[in-house]
């Protein structure tokens, strides 16, 4: 089976890394460093491509840059990660692989000056992307405080509690629980992109949280994630993508249950006979208050929507000078080179 998702994420406080957590249990790392995300990502792939041949789990993790490319491939089973130095901080016990020296030199010589306009100019662009989602970030918060001011605490704090005591009953018998964080989905040049299907295809329970901003529903999945470790389950708990303290699902494997936001940009709707919709909306003791503060709240969305898209047109800016820079580093690459080298690591993980 083959699991994709996030590791890092373009939010409203820049870009968020959350590989650490992913490495928890794996013993043998291979980091590739190299300027080139055409050959990193090769190699990758290679890999990726030789697992699922084989039938093997695999755990993919996408570039929220280009979702053409992988950061990263995980196979917990064999305790094994692949992953583009991009990916990581420090870790100590590696095995670095150098995709440099894939490269002709004398034929990126050449490019240098351009290389380096072009780096700039997508640094420029990453750097107006935050700048549109931190103001984004503002008028959200604006949005919230319209909800968080006509709750009803005591009524939600009631639906929540209940929820809670029904849905984790009793302690895991976990050894070694763990916990792994992660981003179903990211802001990306295509747009908003999840993998909330792949991710819940094998769970037997999914529950879909309805509800407006400021509704609770991030707090809500802090107190069942939290409940869950305490109780010694091992958790994935999904961070949103634009706010860094904010969850988006929590999915316990050995209850084989998930909570998720479902409103967009993530918004799905219920296809088994057993998803449940979980309405904080009505909850909140919210009704009506959409049509009193219609006009606010136009407003408000106008004024969000044009900063995202201001983003997202920065974020695929920056994808255009990373692919022309990219397309130097493909006539200058080694690919022989490359896939040998994917052909050895899968040799060391799989033989």
């Amino acid at each position: 089976m083959q699991t994709k998702y996030f590791l890092r994420a373009n939010t409203s406080s820049g870009l968020v890394n959350l590989t650490e957590s992913n490495l928890s249990g794996i013993k043998n790392i291979y980091i590739l460093n190299g300027q080139s995300k055409f050959l990193k990502d090769r190699i990758l792939k290679n890999i990726e491509k030789y697992t699922l041949e084989r039938e093997k789990d695999v755990e993919t993790a996408i570039s929220p840059f280009d979702i053409s490319q992988l950061d990263a491939v995980i196979l917990r089973n064999e305790k094994t990660a692949v992953l583009d130095a991009s990916c990581v901080t420090k870790i100590e016990k590696c095995t670095p692989i150098e995709t440099d020296e894939f490269v002709a030199n004398k034929k990126m010589a050449k490019y240098k000056a351009r290389q380096e306009e072009l780096s700039k100019k997508e640094q420029e662009a990453i750097f107006g992307l935050y700048s549109a989602y931190s103001g984004a970030k503002i008028i959200h918060d604006e949005w919230e405080k319209k909800y968080i001011e006509n709750i009803d605490f005591e009524r939600l704090n009631r639906f929540e509690d209940g929820l809670l005591e029904n849905m984790i009953q009793k302690k895991s018998e976990e050894i070694s629980p763990k916990t792994f964080k992660r981003f179903f989905g990211a802001s990306t040049p295509d747009g908003s992109v999840n993998y909330i299907e792949n991710i819940t295809e094998d769970i037997k329970t999914r529950y879909f949280i309805k509800g407006r901003p400021g509704t609770g529903k991030s707090t809500f999945m802090k107190k069942l994630a939290k409940k869950a470790e305490d109780n010694g389950y091992s958790c994935q708990i999904y961070y949103c993508s634009f706010d860094k303290n904010s969850l988006d699902m929590v999915l316990i494997p050995e209850l084989s249950f998930c909570v998720f936001d479902s409103t967009a940009p993530h918004e799905l709707f219920p296809s088994r006979e057993s998803d449940t919709v979980l309405d904080f909306y009505k909850e909140a003791g919210l009704s009506g208050i959409d049509e009193k503060l219609e006009k606010d709240f136009d407003d408000i969305k106008r004024r969000y929507a044009f900063r995202i898209t201001e983003g997202v047109a920065k974020l695929r800016l920056a994808n255009g000078y990373m692919k022309e820079r990219e397309a130097y580093f493909k006539e200058a690459a080694n690919i022989e080179l490359a896939d040998k080298t994917a052909d050895k690591i899968i040799r060391k993980i799989l033989t």
